[in-house]
């Protein structure tokens, strides 16, 4: 085998290592991407949950006053 012979295998070789590295790179970057984004929407969706519970829950805590409220005033008629 002569010297040339071995230098056409060793960049066959490279070059076969340099594509997978860059399409297992290129795999890994997609696949991070997605998983981001599907964590954003999941944090969307719970911050909207969250804002939404909490309307909820000042909604509750008007009418709790209300009724304080109102208590208080039946409270001093008497």
């Amino acid at each position: 085998m002569s010297l040339i012979e071995r230098i056409e295998q060793a960049s066959t070789g490279l070059a076969v290592t340099g594509i997978t590295g860059a399409a297992s790179g290129a795999a890994w970057l997609v696949r991070r991407i997605f998983t981001n984004q599907k964590q954003i929407e999941m944090l969307q969706r719970s911050l909207e949950d969250r804002d939404r519970q909490r309307d909820e829950d000042r909604e509750a805590l008007a009418d709790v006053r209300t009724d304080v409220r109102e208590i208080r005033d039946i409270l001093h008629r008497r």
